[in-house]
């Protein structure tokens, strides 16, 4: 039976950021998306409007909620997920980490149960450990997201007051709960009075155009929604926002007393910036790109990993979560993969428990292809000579049971085969 554990953290999300920095590095763990995949014309298009008519505006203070108009256009593109918003009811932040701390800190006091996903954003387990709650671990069992089995079985139990739930493309996981998973999950959270944390920050990078927040079977009261255009624009714009439901004004409150309120200039070049129509195409584009580069790791990977790595195939986005046999020692791994100049996000970062599975986030987009390959060769490389076992997983069978994929067996995308390096060059 799974129990409420204290978080002790494994790594720091400032060490990881740091790490993302480094220029030496072939980089396969920053989360960050591809630089070649902002529209960086765009931007700069819509920025040179903004000191065209209103330097003034932007360049100054304005309210702790954000730019208006922006979060109307916001609330436009949610209502076409099935979000149904004004843009009274949106509090801009910076970033989508800020959101989902400030809905953990308002929500959460010492001593109480909080539920959230094995493996789990380190950065929220971050928090919760610094806020001194148990956080009760929910199974993330497939490519089909949080096992709700566990919820039906631990909810009546513990009573967490809220989760803590990345439902669509699931970092590291990127696993994706299907739509009539998502109204059950709602209605199990309703019965034991939790609240819900949805962090939809990857919702729009994924293939499966049936897929809606969880946000979108609710009326607010339950699910409080958190998300960001840094994986889908541009990172270094940190523009990311809130629909905190009933407790919006002290969500507000919290936020303007953290940093009184986001960039001014950022909103408003954004706002211009969604006001050109173009970020769908954006999107479909980048949807493109991200399912390519994710197929060329896959088939690396197929190739020069050992037989017992069982890789997630996600629905989208631009991360690979590979599970290696037991008894790996990972961080004997992790370092001699640094000592070659390559990096990866070790699996334990995302878990509260001690007992976590041997695994690897991997970001298959940040580099260029050809440093894709290189990175993932030699992390084959290390795997190999660590378990001694020769026989790549495209050589024996495996199927969705084993969590066992190649390129070919791809279930989310429109073409299959292998994606060249030539193929997938920006």
């Amino acid at each position: 039976m799974l129990t409420p554990y204290t978080f002790v953290p494994q790594a720091r999300l400032l060490d990881f950021m740091r790490q993302a920095a480094d220029p030496t590095l072939i980089n396969l763990a920053a989360g960050l998306p591809s630089s070649l995949s902002v529209p960086k014309q765009e931007i700069a298009a819509a920025f040179d409007r903004v000191f065209q008519t209103e330097a003034d505006l932007a360049l100054g203070y304005h309210s702790p909620d954000g730019d208006y108009a922006l979060r109307a256009l916001i609330a436009g593109r949610l209502s076409g997920r099935g979000v149904r918003v004004r843009a009274e009811e949106i509090v801009m932040t910076t970033g989508c980490t800020q959101a989902l701390h400030g809905m953990i800190r308002l929500w959460a006091r010492p001593g109480d149960v909080v539920a959230c996903e094995a493996p789990a954003y380190y950065a929220s387990l971050e928090v919760l450990g610094d806020l001194g709650v148990r956080v009760l671990p929910i199974p993330v069992r497939d490519e089909q997201g949080i096992d709700l089995d566990w919820v039906a079985t631990l909810f009546p139990k513990f009573q967490p007051r809220f989760l803590v739930v990345c439902p669509t493309l699931s970092n590291p996981s990127g696993a994706t709960l299907p739509p009539e998973n998502r109204k059950t999950l709602l209605d199990l959270c309703r019965r034991s009075g939790t609240r819900i944390i949805e962090d939809d920050i990857y919702g729009e990078l994924c293939e499966n155009a049936e897929v809606q927040p969880i946000r979108a079977y609710d009326d607010g009261t339950t699910v409080a929604y958190v998300s960001s255009f840094s994986k889908t624009v541009a990172p270094g714009l940190r523009l990311g926002f809130c629909v905190p439901g009933p407790d919006y004004d002290r969500f507000a409150l919290l936020k303007c007393q953290q940093d009184m309120h986001s960039a001014t200039f950022c909103e408003a070049g954004f706002r211009r910036y969604l006001e050109r129509g173009t970020l769908d195409d954006q999107l479909g584009a980048l949807r493109k790109f991200n399912r390519e580069r994710r197929e060329l790791g896959l088939n690396v990977i197929a190739e020069h990993f050992p037989a017992d790595a069982k890789v997630w195939l996600p629905a989208g986005g631009f991360m690979l979560w590979a599970e290696l046999v037991d008894g790996t020692d990972l961080e004997t791994v992790y370092r001699a993969a640094l000592a070659e100049k390559v990096a990866f996000c070790r699996g334990n970062a995302f878990y509260t428990t001690p007992a976590v599975p041997a695994a690897m986030r991997l970001n298959t987009s940040r580099s260029t292809p050809d440093e894709l390959v290189r990175g993932l060769k030699v992390l084959g490389k290390i795997l190999h000579a660590q378990s001694h076992t020769g026989t790549p997983p495209a050589q024996r069978e495996g199927g969705h049971g084993d969590r066992v994929h190649t390129a070919t067996t791809a279930k989310h995308g429109d073409h299959g085969g292998k994606i060249t390096t030539s193929e997938t060059r920006a």
